[in-house]
């Protein structure tokens, strides 16, 4: 199928502009459009499906082994008619100074996909000619197959650097888009706004569309985006017949939850557990039935006040951890469950259940990949037991009284630190993992709901678990 990289010249080039703005344009034209983004980042896959009405989905070669990559591609490519990935920081960065893992030239080279680099010209025009070269000659077994413009003054300042890079280089300049404030996606403190609070986003993605259909020669796109086909896996980490659905795991989701890796809540769904999505800001019950909870990441100190104020909610949860009920908590599930919250001065109570103050902190915490070795049994890994995710965060929590720690982290550099808690049937941590990293993890989660369920039926024998009643 055809397929496409949108890969930066460095970070700040304008990827996802031209990413999302391209998504849409195609996707206008009536196609079927598929979106990807190289590497970990949760936050511009939501602009990817809004702009393509499809699930947008991570592609990591540092978590994940090629072939884990290969099937959650074809998987999330499968009825599309193209694929556009967008890339991550430059070209060429990757896992320290290497290109390898990690980078989008390594991502691009493993789904013999063609790419076309985002440059931003301000203040260049034959001197662009330069930097696509040295793009270019960098790795000739990549295969450059064009050149997007950002940042340009002018048509005409376009025109200059496009008639520059095409000579000196051999490389297409498929278009370009000028210098507009209103195309820039708002900002926070870990990136962009996600989108299911960025307002009017429909209309920003509209004129992100307009302004790709006009400055860039689609048809062009479409055809560099012309590759063989991706090489099939030896073996899928999906199995091919789902098992039935055996508990129901109660997942939140709203604008305050909304990190969570397609692929790990469709392993839990094919290892047996029926997802119910709820929302912590809203709801004042966890769904009917439930015998397992997953809290994901997000900005839970954003929306503190809005959570504090769902008592109801809040005291559900307390007991029902409190209980004994499989519960993982990813980065912002850590800091829901803690007993308060800092944020901008104002201090808001949470759900209790883990004896630690969060206080957001001026400067990035910590920030990358890392594997992860289980101290404790839990939930998702019995101890020992390795995963790969990683971690993005300013907040830290002050701890009033000591729990197991859940993991030994070791990042790139082989620097290690214990993260998280252990407590009860609860992991939570820093740590976003990716459970195709260790597809067990999935299949063990669901088996601790099922203990879960059956511990209360034995104290209930009457308890319907799926309506979450007793009859």
């Amino acid at each position: 199928m055809r397929r496409l990289v949108i890969a930066g010249a460095s970070s700040g080039a304008g990827k996802t502009t031209v990413a999302v703005g391209l998504m849409a344009a195609l996707a206008q034209r009536g196609l079927k459009v598929q979106g990807f983004k190289t590497g970990p980042d949760y936050i511009d896959p939501g602009f990817h499906t809004t702009a393509t009405g499809r699930i947008s989905r991570n592609l990591d070669t540092w978590m994940l082994p090629p072939d884990a990559v290969r099937e959650v591609f074809l998987r999330g490519a499968c009825g599309a008619d193209i694929a556009i990935i967008e890339g991550v920081m430059g070209l060429y960065d990757g896992v320290g100074s290497g290109s390898g893992p990690g980078s989008t030239a390594y991502l691009a080279k493993l789904l013999c996909a063609p790419v076309v680099l985002v440059l931003d010209v301000r203040g260049m025009a034959a001197s662009a000619a330069a930097v696509v070269l040295g793009f270019r000659e960098f790795d000739p077994e990549l295969g450059l197959a064009g050149v997007i413009l950002t940042g340009a003054g002018s048509a005409r300042h376009a025109a200059l650097v496009k008639e520059a890079v095409e000579a000196k280089t051999g490389v297409p300049v498929l278009g370009y888009l000028v210098r507009d404030p209103e195309l820039a996606l708002p900002t926070r403190h870990l990136g962009l706004v996600p989108a299911e609070e960025t307002m009017a986003l429909q209309e920003r993605i509209g004129k992100l569309a307009a302004a790709v259909a006009k400055g860039v020669d689609l048809e062009a796109v479409l055809r560099v985006a012309a590759a063989p086909p991706v090489p099939r896996p030896q073996k899928n980490l999906f199995p091919e017949v789902p098992a039935p659905p055996q508990v129901r795991l109660a997942v939140a989701r709203d604008e305050a939850f909304s990190f969570y890796y397609p692929e790990n809540l469709e392993l839990l769904a094919a290892a047996g557990a029926e997802l119910a999505f709820f929302s912590p800001l809203r709801d004042e019950k966890l769904p009917p039935g439930s015998t397992g909870l997953y809290l994901g990441g997000g900005f839970p100190e954003v929306f503190a006040g809005e959570l504090a104020a769902n008592t109801a909610l809040r005291e559900e949860i307390g007991r029902a951890v409190a209980g004994g009920m499989p519960t993982v908590a990813e980065c912002g599930g850590l800091l829901y469950l803690c007993a308060a919250v800092t944020y901008r001065g104002a201090t808001y109570p949470l759900v209790g259940v883990l004896p630690g103050r969060v206080v957001l902190a001026e400067r990035l915490q910590r920030l990358g990949y890392v594997e992860a070795e289980a101290l404790a049994p839990s939930p998702l890994l019995d101890r020992g037991e390795k995963a790969r995710g990683h971690v993005f965060h300013y907040s830290r929590i002050d701890w009033e009284k000591a729990l197991p720690p859940a993991y030994r982290l070791v990042n790139w550099r082989g620097e290690a630190q214990v993260d998280g808690a252990v407590h009860q049937n609860l992991v939570a941590s820093y740590l976003h993992p990716h459970f195709l990293s260790r597809p067990a993890m999935a299949w063990r989660f669901v088996a601790s709901c099922a203990a879960f369920r059956a511990s209360c039926q034995r104290m209930a024998p009457n308890f319907a678990w799926r309506e979450g009643r007793e009859s």
